[in-house]
């Protein structure tokens, strides 16, 4: 129980659980549980989970007092043996099971202007446990400090909006005078490659050459990938970069990037043009081998290029 309310309310509590008659015939099976609910003021939308059950008392401790006719009692009277709502404690005995086709809610506001203004309990019947006692904890905010939180917010909204800005501007930017201008293409020259040839996976096959440019620590691979007909849809998932030993076996994994594509997916029977861009780690041996696969998001289909010399 809550220590403000000192020795009445807990009495107050007792007293309506021992007045409550016990359910008929066969004792209820489900585990009685206690527990505390905290209501914020930024969540007082938020539906809080109440299992009740035939015949079982529900009771429910408030700490700070709530506006007892603020509990609509007539619309919970179908259902309900026993509804008894007092500033600090709402005490509930349902007569049948709630209705999962309509599960009923019940608000209870609370005395005074801070906020949260009220708390709204979702009620339900679980047939494995039911909520025998609830306390819930209001953690209050007065309308100032509400009007500091807001301007707060405000406040970050601004900078983040600022931010958005930029990244507008920069995506606006297409081409390679684009790339110029946000700053993934400098001075210095871009190589293109045509590496190895890939080794196609189960139902994929890399249509054509693949091609990778080079510039300073930024890698592209782009290839064409083609869908078999009778393959299930391809997503593009994640590209993995492994470092070769000097057995050729795979080693440790460099590092993984995004494959990326127009589509969404590959249809059976499509192809689509993909990359993967990727930075180079600092201190990578200018002499190392690596193998680069490039996964669908269930990470079972793949395309291989193995050997690379990046």
């Amino acid at each position: 129980m809550f220590a403000s309310r000192a020795v009445v309310l807990p009495m107050l509590v007792m007293a309506l659980v021992a007045a409550a008659p016990a359910r008929a015939g066969a004792p209820d099976r489900r585990v009685h549980q206690e527990r505390r609910l905290v209501v914020r003021a930024d969540e007082a939308t938020t539906l809080h989970l109440l299992r009740v059950a035939p015949g079982v008392v529900t009771t429910v401790v408030f700490n700070d007092d709530i506006l007892p006719s603020s509990v609509d009692t007539k619309a919970l009277a179908p259902l309900f043996a026993q509804v008894k709502v007092y500033p600090g404690v709402m005490v509930l005995r349902p007569s049948v099971a709630m209705p999962d086709s309509a599960r009923p809610l019940v608000t209870a506001r609370f005395a005074g202007e801070d906020a949260p203004r009220q708390v709204t309990f979702l009620l339900v019947t679980d047939p494995k446990e039911v909520d025998t006692l609830v306390e819930v904890s209001r953690h209050a905010l007065s309308p100032e400090a509400l009007g500091e939180e807001l301007a707060l917010l405000r406040g970050q909204c601004a900078a983040t909006e600022a931010g958005f800005a930029l990244l507008r501007a920069q995506c606006a930017q297409t081409g390679l005078g684009g790339a110029v201008l946000i700053g993934a293409l400098g001075p210095a020259e871009v190589l293109i490659e045509r590496p190895v040839k890939a080794l196609n996976g189960p139902g994929l096959e890399v249509m054509g050459s693949t091609v990778l440019y080079r510039h300073v620590a930024t890698r592209v691979m782009a290839f064409t990938l083609g869908n078999a007909p009778d393959a299930a849809p391809w997503m593009p998932g994640v590209a993995r970069l492994t470092l070769l030993e000097a057995d050729g076996k795979p080693g440790r994994v460099v590092l993984e990037a995004p494959v990326r594509m127009l589509e969404a997916r590959l249809s059976p029977g499509t192809r689509g043009q993909a990359v993967v861009e990727w930075h180079m780690p600092k201190g990578s041996a200018p002499d190392a081998r690596y193998l680069m696969e490039a996964w669908n998001q269930e990470a079972d289909r793949a395309v291989r290029w193995e050997g690379l010399s990046l």
